[in-house]
């Protein structure tokens, strides 16, 4: 009896931790389908043949509207709100989710470390994903790419700043 008493204090306790943990990460209620960031990692990452296009979001949610993903940054959102390469970054996992597998996707989630964003999917947002991912197709191609942006901080942080002539100080 008293081994009965003490395996279901472990099992409460552990369900407790889980909960805990769940309600922590800020992620939707519904099952968590594909976990990047963790444990369930894709063997490929989500491909769009159609629109040329692939990634490998961090969480996808199951929930009663459809598929969420989700994309974690680990710094706090920015005043402003949430950067524009964030946004579309997320917004092409919506696109993905769509055309790869077949998924309604209603909305997706910035999860900063201070603070959260739902950013709603809609055909406007994957018209400006598909004309963004042409752009830089388009700049690829070129051979000449300029800096977009005048944040010194960015250039810091950019893999080519090595070959950038317009690299900010």
């Amino acid at each position: 009896m008293t081994a009965v008493l003490i395996l279901l204090a472990g099992i409460a306790f552990i369900a407790w931790l889980y909960f805990r943990r769940r309600a922590q990460t800020g992620l939707p209620q519904g099952a968590v389908v594909y976990d990047d960031a963790g444990r369930q990692h894709l063997e490929s990452p989500l491909v769009s043949h159609r629109f040329r296009l692939a990634g490998r979001p961090d969480y996808l949610i199951e929930t009663a509207d459809g598929i969420v993903p989700v994309e974690l940054k680990s710094s706090a959102c920015p005043r402003s709100g949430p950067y524009d390469a964030h946004v579309y970054q997320l917004m092409t996992y919506c696109v993905l989710i769509e055309d790869a597998l077949g998924l309604r996707v209603p909305y997706g989630i910035l999860q900063y470390g201070d603070l959260q964003r739902k950013i709603r999917y809609t055909p406007d947002e994957k018209r400006r994903v598909l004309q963004l991912a042409e752009e830089i197709r388009a700049a690829r191609a070129g051979s000449v790419v300029h800096r977009d942006h005048n944040h010194a901080a960015r250039c810091r942080g950019c893999g080519y700043r090595s070959v950038c002539g317009e690299a900010l100080h």
